[in-house]
């Protein structure tokens, strides 16, 4: 099934935060000028404008009055707090940032459809994520979600927030409960890739079911980490 279409504004956006992220654009650099963007991408300025300022709330880019704007260095980045599932690895004091990689509507594979209390076959909306913490490539994520949900979420800028925040600030779906499911596997040549590690390495799989009042599924989440990058703790009561 074809992407989802997404307003102008936030392809450029997310064409940028890619360069950024990937470091295809250096900390320092100056970004081309709001007119150079604005015909090298067939985009009006206002466009331009709208794109930049996303960025520069993330912490990506800073805008120097008269001089453009440039590529923060990783220590300039707002900090964000992993919230969700990233509450499993602990408060890092460093920004989190999600560079999408796919979203589309595709048939639930079976596992996600029994989870989501969908017929077999039901469309879904599908978000494939890079989620990078500070600039260092962090988890490979794919998520389904409801019919309904999905088309409401690809109108938000993921980056820097976590699903279950957008879900209960931006869609007033609160959040009851979320089951987790942690297994051990090795990287496939693709997510080796994207997480900048060896292929075969070991990963931790983090799935996710998340669940509104009355035990209503809404989403769920499967994060795959390098296992060095990964750590959980939790304190039990006897």
């Amino acid at each position: 099934m074809p992407e989802l279409a997404l307003p102008l504004y936030a392809r450029l956006r997310d064409a940028l935060r890619a360069e950024i992220l990937d470091g295809r654009r250096a900390p320092g650099s100056r970004l081309p000028t709001e007119s150079e963007l604005s015909t090298r991408h067939g985009v009006s300025r206002i466009t331009v404008r709208q794109a930049l300022g996303d960025l520069q709330r993330d912490g990506l880019i800073v805008r120097q009055q008269g001089k453009g704007a440039f590529v923060a260095p990783p220590q300039a980045a707002r900090a964000e707090r992993l919230a969700g599932l990233a509450e499993a690895l602990g408060p890092r004091g460093e920004a989190v940032h999600s560079r999408r990689l796919g979203l589309r509507r595709v048939r639930a594979p079976d596992a996600v459809a029994t989870a989501l209390g969908l017929a077999p076959r039901t469309a879904v909306v599908q978000l494939q994520s890079l989620r990078y913490l500070d600039r260092t490539p962090l988890s490979v994520n794919v998520s389904h979600f409801v019919p309904g949900l999905g088309e409401r979420m690809a109108r938000v800028d993921l980056s820097g927030r976590d699903l279950l925040e957008v879900l209960e600030r931006d869609l007033a779906l609160p959040v009851r409960q979320a089951q987790v499911e942690i297994r051990a596997e090795a990287l496939g040549l693709r997510e080796a890739r994207l997480l900048q590690a060896a292929e075969g390495s070991p990963a931790l799989r983090v799935e996710r079911l998340v669940l509104a009042e009355g035990g209503q599924p809404l989403h769920t989440e499967s994060a795959l980490y390098p296992a060095e990058r990964f750590s959980y703790r939790l304190t039990q009561q006897r």
